[in-house]
């Protein structure tokens, strides 16, 4: 492929991504003002199920469509490629009618048994027929990828965003009277509006392709198609069922403890649905930026792997970290500075703030953490990493069953965790890294600086930019002053190494 094709697809899928991840941030925005806290709560306590049906359905199998299209379309072997999504498709379909039958039997089991919370049931409903659409999606989003088509991904996920935000506000404009658990149900039904339309442009787009790209080559049968389809995507799909496996648990035992610390249910289910559905959703929203970041840096770090250009491999990963640290540590001091105004600006809660800051103090740690998992996924270390996340996953739940159910610290115990648990994640990550490669990671550029110059931030924004009265113009000026600040100290970092 050309460089100029490569930098124009990378350029797509990055934006791409920040504008999927705006419109998200803009859902819960919504979703949070129509339905409230408790609302969130149960949508959050909803969320991993969901998540978890989709990865019994159709986990792994983008990825794997993916791997296998690249082949069939270097080789020139189209029919094969052709008839794998056929097979795939009428799989997907079978598997996930099954799935979802069972899950619909066993909901009410779901509800009470295991979530706790019987209202729940109305959304697991809900969300069942975007498990069936989605997985058939993905096996054409995954072909898209393969033949290297991005543009057509990247804009069908903009429009399903949109349709998603539209569907949202006018089921909820319509169901205003209604009980929480219906509204929160409604939330799951714009799933499968938003989910069934990019399915429809996919089906479309596809066909077009495969006009202009007629059948020639030969081909294996459907089950031998099929079974190489499930080899790849099984160990993905067993990453993805354990990761939400450990969400859920997590998102039934918050509220739970909460309770063991003395709140009562609704009160600990909105407290819940402030923290999971708000203000996390803020204090991530600029890691969007990070990965993007990924997509353009881990490939080209796999290839320097794959011929040994360690010296590459340490620049470019060090530059990865240096990148989140900026973004990372800029936030954090952002966060920690105003974030009351940004709660009340964002969601109208004030609380939503306090949970803010809260997190603020471990923002970097976890992402530089999130940021490591990536680099390590792209040295080809898939087994150390899913092993290094049941121990991290492990610790969390130890962690937030211990604190969040003392009563003098009950929610705090989540900003406790939210510090050791990216801590734990960063020195098994780097061990992991430095047993493969000669990487020296560069705590001063990476840490220190960066750590220094969100404290001069920090007082800058209350002793000059306090009186700002619009909150984005803050934020916004903020951001360029802590580049400002980075710029010189970066430069003459750099000096000092050459």
């Amino acid at each position: 492929m050309k460089r100029s094709s490569f930098a124009g697809k990378t350029l797509i899928l990055i934006l791409s991504n920040i504008i999927t991840g705006t419109l998200a941030f803009v859902f819960s925005i919504i979703l949070s003002r129509k339905i409230g806290s408790e609302g969130m709560g149960l949508y959050q306590l909803t969320m991993p199920v969901y998540s978890l049906f989709l990865c019994i359905t159709g986990g792994g199998i983008t990825v794997s469509i993916s791997k296998i299209a690249a082949e069939k379309k270097a080789t020139g072997n189209l029919k094969e490629l052709y008839n794998t999504i056929k097979a795939v498709c009428i799989f997907e379909i079978i598997w996930s009618i099954l799935v979802t039958a069972v899950l619909i039997m066993s909901c009410s089991i779901i509800s009470k048994k295991l979530l706790y919370d019987e209202r729940t049931m109305y959304g697991i409903i809900a969300f069942c027929p975007a498990l069936i659409i989605i997985s058939i999606s993905s096996v054409y989003k995954g072909a898209y990828y393969g033949i290297q088509r991005v543009l057509e991904p990247a804009i069908i996920d903009i429009v399903e965003k949109i349709i998603r935000i539209i569907v949202i506000c006018t089921l909820l404009s319509a169901l205003k009277s209604m009980s929480l658990e219906i509204k929160t149900a409604a939330a799951f039904i714009t799933l499968s509006f938003g989910e069934m339309v990019s399915l429809i442009l996919f089906v479309i787009c596809f066909k077009g392709y495969v006009r202009k790209n007629p059948i020639h080559g030969k081909s294996d049968n459907d089950f031998q198609l099929i079974f190489n389809v499930l080899r790849l995507s099984f160990p993905l799909a067993l990453n993805g069922i354990l990761g939400t496996i450990f969400t859920a648990i997590i998102a039934v035992l918050i509220p739970r403890r909460l309770q063991d610390a003395g709140f009562i249910y609704e009160e600990a289910l909105s407290l819940f649905g402030k923290l999971e559905g708000m203000a996390l959703t803020i204090a991530f929203y600029p890691s969007i930026v990070i990965n993007s970041l990924c997509v353009l840096l881990v490939p080209s770090i796999s290839e320097a792997v794959t011929f040994k250009k360690e010296q590459s491999v340490t620049r470019k990963m060090n530059l990865s970290l240096k990148i989140t640290s900026l973004i990372a540590f800029s936030s954090a001091a952002i966060f920690f500075s105003i974030p009351l105004r940004i709660g009340f600006f964002f969601y109208n809660d004030e609380t939503v703030g306090e949970l803010l800051k809260m997190l603020s103090i471990g923002l970097p740690l976890v992402y530089i953490e999130i940021t490591l998992c990536a680099l390590l996924n792209g040295i080809g270390k898939q087994g150390a990493l899913l092993l290094n996340s049941i121990i991290i996953a492990l610790f969390e739940l130890i962690a937030l069953y211990i604190f969040i159910g003392i009563p003098d610290i009950n929610i705090k115990g989540y900003a406790i965790d939210f510090i050791l648990y990216p801590i734990i994640g960063i020195i098994l990550n780097l061990k992991e890294i430095k047993k493969s490669l000669n990487y020296s990671f560069d705590f001063t550029g990476i840490i220190i600086f960066p750590f220094l110059c969100s404290i001069l931030l920090y007082f800058i924004i209350n002793s000059v930019f306090i009186n700002i009265s619009s909150t984005p113009l803050l934020i916004l000026i903020s951001y360029l002053t802590y580049g400002i600040i980075y710029y010189p100290i970066n430069k003459m970092q750099n000096h000092s190494n050459l």
